[in-house]
C-alpha cells in the first residue's frame, strides 16, 4: 500500500546518468582555442589528467573557462593549490570575462553533435545506473524530472539514444536553470507548482545538493560514482537505485 502517490524524483544529468568528462574537455579545449578539431584532444596528457581530477568542482559550463586557465597556469603545485587557485578565479569572475567562452562552448558542442554525431557520442559513456533506472522511468514516466545545466539539444539526443523515456515537459536544462539562477530555485518552484508531497534530488555536485537542504518536501542523495572529491568517490549506484525504487513505490526509506 502506498504511503503517498505524489512522489517525484529529480535527476541530474552529467555525473549521474552519463560520464561526459571527455566530451566537456574536448568542447572546452575547442572553445578556449587550444585545438581546432575535437579529434586533436590528447586524453593521455597531464592537462587532461588534471582536468579530470578537478571536474567535480565545476557547475555551469562557464566554469570550464576558469578551470582551463587554472590548469594552463599550473606550475607543478599540489592539487590543493590548484583547487585554491581555481576557487579564487571563480570568486573574482565576471560575466564579461567568460561570456565569449560560454557562447563558443555551446556552439562547438552543437557543431560537433550535428556534423559528427558518431564521434560526439563516442566521448560519452552511460553509467551502470542508467540500465537500472530505465526500468523505473518506464513504469513511472511522469514521476521523473531532469534538472541540468547542460543544453537541451544534447540532453534530448542522449536520452533518445539510450532509450530513457522522460517526458519532454519534465526536462529542465540550461535556459531554465539560468532563468531560476540555480537548481535549488528551479526544484523549489516545481515542488510548489505541482504540490509535491515528497521528492528526492540526485546529484553528484555537493554545491547543488547543499543549496537544496532547506527545501521542504525534498531529500537529497549524492551520486558518489560521478564527479566527486576523490576521498568520497565510490559506486553507490545500486544502493541508491534500490532506495529510489522503494521510494517511488511508496515505501518508507532511510536516506
Amino acid at each position: 500500500m502506498n504511503i503517498t502517490t505524489n512522489r517525484f524524483i529529480f535527476l541530474d544529468f552529467d555525473g549521474v546518468l552519463f560520464d561526459t568528462v571527455r566530451e566537456v574537455y574536448a568542447i572546452a579545449m575547442l572553445a578556449s582555442g587550444h585545438i581546432t578539431r575535437a579529434s586533436d584532444v590528447d586524453y593521455t596528457s597531464k592537462h587532461f589528467e588534471l582536468f579530470d581530477k578537478l571536474r567535480y568542482l565545476v557547475g555551469p559550463a562557464w566554469n570550464y573557462y576558469y578551470l582551463i586557465r587554472c590548469i594552463d597556469n599550473e606550475k607543478g603545485g599540489s592539487m590543493a593549490s590548484l583547487k585554491s587557485e581555481y576557487k579564487k578565479f571563480l570568486d573574482q569572475s565576471s560575466r564579461g570575462d567568460y561570456t565569449s567562452f560560454e557562447e563558443s562552448f555551446f556552439q562547438a558542442r552543437k557543431q560537433l553533435r550535428e556534423l559528427d554525431s558518431v564521434y560526439w557520442m563516442s566521448l560519452i559513456f552511460p553509467y551502470s545506473f542508467v540500465k537500472n533506472i530505465r526500468v523505473l522511468i518506464d513504469e513511472f514516466r511522469n514521476k521523473f524530472f531532469i534538472v541540468t545545466t547542460r543544453d537541451r539539444g544534447s540532453v534530448l539526443d542522449l536520452l533518445r539514444f539510450y532509450d530513457l523515456n522522460i517526458l519532454d515537459s519534465n526536462i529542465f536544462t540550461r535556459k531554465k536553470y539560468e532563468i531560476r539562477s540555480s537548481k535549488a530555485n528551479l526544484i523549489h518552484n516545481l515542488i510548489n507548482k505541482l504540490q509535491i508531497d515528497e521528492s528526492i534530488f540526485v546529484d553528484d555536485l555537493e554545491g547543488h545538493l547543499g543549496a537544496c537542504e532547506s527545501i521542504e518536501k525534498l531529500s537529497t542523495i549524492q551520486a558518489k560514482w560521478g564527479y566527486v572529491a576523490p576521498q568520497i568517490k565510490e559506486d553507490n549506484s545500486l544502493l541508491l537505485f534500490k532506495k529510489l525504487k522503494m521510494f517511488i513505490h511508496g515505501q518508507k526509506i532511510l536516506l
